[in-house]
Order: structure tokens, then C-alpha cells, then sequence
């Protein structure tokens, strides 16, 4: 006979309970038993809203019951945690009684409150009953299994996918990534073959590879596996064999959807031999292929194309400039149809094109095409720019490698460049001046403090101000107030673009922290932040700690990412987007519809709000396009639970039609522009229209 473990009989206690749903109910629909349960208790309704908490969840959770009945009762649960209990709460109806899933839940205080709960559904299917423990209180129980608790949470939230396979090939257990990232319920997924979930075309490999894997040792293997919908992901499984150790007895296989890294050796295979900033070949590429084009025989010509006073650019328009005007150069000569035609950029504004060719002539014509493809002015970023080039050709009929064809045609272009008569090519020395003087006059207005935020409104239908957005102003006591348009290409060729967005982040804030006082707590504050810097990986921390230098509550803020900057999202940007939802920090894309992929923006990245782009507000009702696709956002906007504001609304009936078609915040000068801080204050809390059209801004 063994002693009975008191420990272990109250966890027994503890556990959720499974009641019956069967018998009468309340006016709520919820059985008047359920509020003598010892352990928090939720009902929530096919929508997924809830409808009733027991006293024991308000207790500890904090919550007011009616602060809570009526939400969405996802919007309570951790981001992270969300896919598990989506998923969960679909499948729950398909069984007896729900399995046990681990997730963190908000309390009234804004903190996380681990939960462990089980769900059934009731009997007319109506509503789901959630029984859960407060998993803190059991965790103090256990002062001896904190590494297990520690490891069995590092399992639970690792980025990469682990299921645990029985010798016999069925799934054992798996993590809350295979949730995350594939959307499989685990209890579905428990007791069910390994084999079922890979591509039939993948499977007997996949299959023979295991049976091969030696007892504690590991073999790695690409296949395909489904998803929750069927749909199947290139992955990459460690399949380790762990069938002989006395814990584990099975297979642990461990897993990550490949296509990023395909993806990623795709693109370091393209840019061994292609130039970043062009896309065409480089160096490396565009003698491979021309020593291919040599080897079939005839004659090979050569055409080097240098772009005149392009250092002169750079310094008059700034180097993003400069880039985008190396683009174009490269679009142009991309667009020259001709027979056996290799193109690369070698260097700096340095291009160059290799033809079979049999004499000089058809070299001269290949240079002449040249010149009036690309001798054309370039309109890039409001800007006309003029510029020449210069070329220089080789030919040989029989050449004996490439080597001493582009050394002559280098040679030749430096005879033609100590030749040339001094010139700026459309590039003004007066202009450069004054280029100068400008940057210094950034600087020292930085220095003095004229870079700071001005904040333009985001009013409710109702006139209620509930947002603003700081905008950068250059605040001159000679030149008056000047904006963003101005300001921007100025620091980029300064390099000032960071301090300067560093400068109003923090004066935005502190502004935050100043509304709060005067009793303006409601009122966030939106700042632009570039998607690049947001995927530092201190971001989130150093962010967190200016709030706290400057006594900003972060649930005041909202970030703003500029959707047209938004490439595919890495692990720091969704770490760091991640960290600030938990700590209150609200996040919307801007200009939302004119990215590449605006779509998979909302699915992949933990969002907030979107804002819809000025161009299709100024497009309503005058522009089809515009109209239906402002249309279209409002309704995903609705229908994921995102916010949603206007911006640049500039007439009544542009408000008007928004608001008929579902939008109820809105931003523009119909409202305000930009303002001086002090401005503002005198605005709120609302704003009064007299309805007069008001002429389009010059800048924002």
C-alpha cells in the first residue's frame, strides 16, 4: 500500500471540471449550476462574443461583467496565443469535450493572466462553456518543476515546429507553432498517422528516410506538409529518432516551413552575379555570359556607357536620387532590342554591353541607339534631371578572351574623359551652392530646435478628436513653416533622416505624456515609423524605454508604417510589432492599399488599424477604381476588426460618402491641418465645421 499524495488530490480537485449542458436555462441561455463552479467559467456564443463570466472569472481576471459581456472574446487573448484558440473554438462542436489548451488572457490592469480551459459545446450547440484554472495559482504548488515548466513553456512559443511521433507513426503530441504557423488543432492532429499530413508524392521517402535513421541519430529531409484547409508547405524536417530512450520513446521531429529559406538561396544565387541596385548583371555575371556568347565563335564588340557629373547629381538631389536615377538608366537600356545583347552595370554609373558583332560599324550603330535611348531627361521625384553620357567601344573578330577587350574599351574612355571639355552636363554650379547652404541651414535648424512635430487631428463622425498625427514641420523664423516635402529630401542627403525621425518621436511622445496630464488621456498620438527601423532588433525595447523617460503611457501611441516600405516581414519586425501589442501599443499600416501585397500585409503582421491612402479619398465618386477600392477596404477593415481612418479629406462630400460606405474617423484639412502643439490643445475636445470646401494643400 503507498501513501496518497495530498499534492496531487487537490490538482485533482483543481482540474476543469465537465459539466452538463443539458438542463434548464437562464434569460442568458446559460445554465443557473454553471455559477456554483469553483473555477473561472466563460459562455461564449458561435461569433465568438461572450456572454457571461461567472463570479470567480471576474475575480480573477479583474474584470467588471459588464465591461467584458458583448466583446469579441478573442480580443482578450494574447496575439501570440490567438490561432490556438481559433482554432480550438472551431473544432471544440466536433468533440466530446474539448482537450486542454494553455493560453494568456488580458486583465483589467492590461496585464497577461496564464489560463489553462477546456470548452464544450451545449447541447442545442448554441453556446460554448469555457472551465478554466488560473495556472499562476498552480505553478506556486510546484516549487520543484521549474525548469519543466520553463522548458514546457520554450517548447510551447519556439518559432520552429516539434511533433513528438509514436514508433508507429502516430502523432503523439505537437507545439503551439504547428498551430501558429499550419492552423492544426493539436488534439485533431493526436493519435492521428504522421505520414497522412505529407505530400502523397513526398510520403515514401519521407517514410523510408525515418525507417533508415539510426536509434539516437538524425536525419534531415525537405518534403511537403498540409496545412489545417489541405493546402500542402514546402518544409524542412529533422527527424530524430529517440524510439530507445526511456522519456521519449518515439520520434522527435522538429520542422520549418522552407519556403523562406528557398527563397533566400534563390536570392543569394541572384545576387552572386546580378547588381542589387539594378537588377542587371554584374561583373562576375556578365563575364560568365560573355565568355559563353565567345565561345560559339565570330566577333565580339564591346560598349562601355559612363554617366556624366553623376557625383554632381548625387550632391544636388541626394543619393536616393541618384539610385533611382540609375534605375531608369538601366530600364532604358534594358528596353534596347538587339540580337546576342549582354548588358551589366560594372561600377558605380559605369554600364556596359557585349554583342556578337562582325565589324565596328554595327558597334557605332549599338552606340548611336545608345545615346538616344538614354540621353533623354529624367523626371524623378518632381524633379527634372538633365545628364549625358559618355561611351567608348572595342571590337574584335576573333578575340582571345574578354580580358583585353575590356581593357581597351576602359582605356578609351579614360582618353575620352581627359579630352572632354569641362562641363556640367545640365548640373549647375549655382545650384549645388545652394544646395549647400541649405543642408547647413537643416543642420543648425536642428541644432536650434526648429525640427519638431506639428499634429493634424483624426476626428470621429461625431466631431470628437480621438487621434493626432505628428508631422514633421521646419519651423524657420525666416522662411516661415515648411513641410515634409521640403524637409525630407534635405535630410536624406544630409543623412539627417534618422535624427531627425528620432527627434520627433521623442517630442511626439512627450507630447502624449502632456495631453494625459491635461486630462486628454483618450487621445492617442500616431507616429510614422520606418518599417526598416522597426526591424532593429532593440527596437521595441528602446521604444518602450523613451515612454518611460518621457511618462507616456504606450497604449496612448499608435505606430504608423508606411505600407509602400513594408517588404516581407523577417522575425525582428514581428518580434518587435509582437512586444509592442503587449504592451498596449496600438499599430497601423498607412497609405493601405498601395503596397505590393496589402492583403498579406493584414495576414501576416499583428495590426491594429489601416489608413486609407489620400488618393483613393480624393478619387470617391469621381474615379470607379478609386471608389470601389476604397469600398472594398473599409469592408476587410470590418470584417478582421480593424480600425479605420480617412486620410486627406478635404470636402464634405468626401466625408460624407466615407461615412455612408462605414468610416467613421477621418483626417484632412475639411478638419485641420498640422498644427503648433499649443494650437491643438484649443481644438479639443471638438471640432466645429462650417462646411466651406477648402482649397488642396500644398504639402502635409
Amino acid at each position: 500500500m503507498t501513501e496518497e499524495n495530498p499534492q496531487v488530490e487537490d490538482e485533482s480537485r483543481r482540474s476543469p471540471s465537465v459539466v452538463s449542458l443539458s438542463t434548464g436555462r437562464a434569460a442568458n441561455g446559460v445554465e443557473p449550476h454553471l455559477n456554483l463552479l469553483p473555477d473561472p467559467t466563460f459562455a461564449v456564443d458561435a461569433a465568438g462574443t461572450l456572454v457571461w463570466a461567472n463570479a470567480i472569472a471576474t475575480d480573477v481576471l479583474g474584470w467588471r461583467i459588464d465591461d467584458v459581456v458583448g466583446r469579441r472574446v478573442f480580443d482578450l487573448v494574447h496575439p501570440d496565443d490567438l490561432n490556438l484558440a481559433l482554432s480550438s473554438f472551431e473544432t471544440v462542436g466536433d468533440k466530446m469535450v474539448g482537450g486542454i489548451i494553455s493560453v494568456r488572457v488580458r486583465t483589467s490592469e492590461g496585464a497577461w493572466k496564464s489560463l489553462e480551459l477546456r470548452g464544450m459545446r451545449s447541447s442545442d450547440g448554441e453556446l460554448t462553456v469555457f472551465i478554466a484554472r488560473d495556472t499562476e495559482g498552480r505553478h506556486a504548488l510546484h516549487v520543484d518543476a521549474g525548469d519543466v515548466e520553463l522548458l514546457r513553456s520554450i517548447v510551447a512559443n519556439m518559432h520552429g515546429m516539434v511533433l513528438l511521433v509514436e514508433p508507429d507513426g502516430d502523432v503523439r503530441s505537437c507545439n503551439g507553432s504547428v498551430t501558429r504557423q499550419l492552423g492544426h488543432d493539436p488534439e485533431l492532429m493526436r493519435g492521428r498517422a504522421f505520414a497522412s499530413y505529407i505530400h502523397p508524392d513526398d510520403r515514401d521517402h519521407v517514410l523510408d528516410l525515418a525507417a533508415r535513421t539510426a536509434p539516437h541519430s538524425s536525419t534531415m529531409v525537405e518534403a511537403r506538409f498540409a496545412d489545417a484547409s489541405g493546402h500542402h508547405w514546402a518544409c524542412e524536417f529533422s527527424i530524430n529518432n529517440l524510439a530507445d530512450d526511456p522519456i521519449v520513446g518515439g520520434y522527435l521531429i522538429s520542422a520549418q516551413v522552407a519556403t523562406e529559406l528557398a527563397d533566400a538561396r534563390t536570392r543569394v544565387a541572384f545576387l552572386a552575379e546580378h547588381d542589387i541596385r539594378t537588377g542587371l548583371l554584374n561583373r562576375d555575371g556578365f563575364i560568365r555570359e560573355t565568355t559563353e556568347l565567345m565561345r560559339s565563335g565570330g566577333g565580339l564588340g564591346l560598349l562601355l556607357i559612363d554617366v556624366v557629373q553623376f557625383r554632381s547629381i548625387n550632391e544636388l538631389y541626394g543619393e536616393g536620387t541618384g539610385d533611382r536615377l540609375l534605375g531608369e538608366i538601366a530600364d532604358r537600356l534594358d528596353g534596347i532590342r538587339w540580337p546576342d545583347l549582354i548588358l551589366a552595370r560594372l561600377a558605380g554609373d559605369e554600364f556596359v554591353m557585349a554583342v556578337r558583332a562582325s565589324s565596328d560599324s554595327s558597334i557605332e550603330m549599338l552606340e548611336d541607339r545608345v545615346r538616344r535611348a538614354v540621353g533623354e531627361t529624367f523626371d524623378i521625384a518632381d524633379q527634372e534631371i538633365k545628364f549625358g553620357v559618355r561611351t567608348a567601344t572595342a571590337f574584335e573578330d576573333q578575340p582571345n578572351g574578354l580580358e583585353p577587350l575590356l581593357a581597351s574599351a576602359s582605356t578609351e574612355m579614360m582618353r575620352i574623359k581627359r579630352n572632354a571639355a569641362p562641363s556640367s552636363e545640365g548640373v549647375s554650379v549655382d545650384a549645388l551652392n545652394q544646395r549647400r547652404r541649405q543642408l547647413e541651414e537643416l543642420r543648425a535648424a536642428l541644432d536650434d530646435g526648429q525640427i519638431r512635430p506639428y499634429f493634424q487631428p483624426i476626428v470621429h463622425a461625431d466631431g470628437t478628436i480621438r487621434a493626432v498625427e505628428a508631422l514633421v514641420r521646419w519651423v524657420s523664423p525666416l522662411r516661415g513653416v515648411r513641410g515634409v516635402g521640403e524637409i525630407l529630401p534635405l535630410a536624406q542627403m544630409a543623412g539627417l533622416a534618422d535624427v531627425i525621425d528620432d527627434r520627433v518621436l521623442d517630442l511626439s511622445l512627450d507630447y502624449a505624456a502632456k495631453l494625459a496630464s491635461l486630462g486628454h488621456s483618450d487621445v492617442e498620438v500616431h507616429v510614422n515609423v520606418d518599417p526598416k527601423v522597426i526591424s532593429q532588433g532593440s527596437f521595441a525595447a528602446r521604444f518602450l524605454h523613451l515612454c518611460e523617460q518621457n511618462g507616456t503611457d504606450p497604449p496612448q501611441v499608435v505606430i504608423e508604417l508606411t505600407e509602400t516600405d513594408l517588404l516581407a516581414p523577417g522575425a525582428a519586425l514581428l518580434s518587435n510589432m509582437h512586444e509592442l501589442r503587449r504592451a498596449g501599443t496600438h499599430i497601423a499600416i498607412d497609405d493601405f492599399g498601395t503596397g505590393y501585397s496589402s492583403l498579406s500585409h493584414l495576414l501576416e503582421l499583428p495590426v491594429d488599424g489601416v489608413k486609407i491612402d489620400r488618393r483613393f479619398v480624393a478619387g470617391i465618386d469621381v474615379d470607379p477604381t478609386a471608389t470601389n477600392l476604397t469600398t472594398a477596404i473599409l469592408g476587410l477593415s470590418h470584417s478582421l476588426d480593424l480600425n479605420c481612418v480617412a486620410e486627406g479629406v478635404e470636402q464634405p462630400f468626401q466625408r460624407d460618402r466615407l461615412h455612408a460606405l462605414g468610416c467613421d474617423s477621418f483626417q484632412g484639412w475639411l478638419y485641420a491641418p498640422a498644427v503648433d502643439p499649443d494650437e491643438l490643445l484649443a481644438l479639443l475636445p471638438r471640432i466645429v465645421l462650417d462646411e466651406t470646401p477648402v482649397p488642396a494643400p500644398a504639402h502635409v
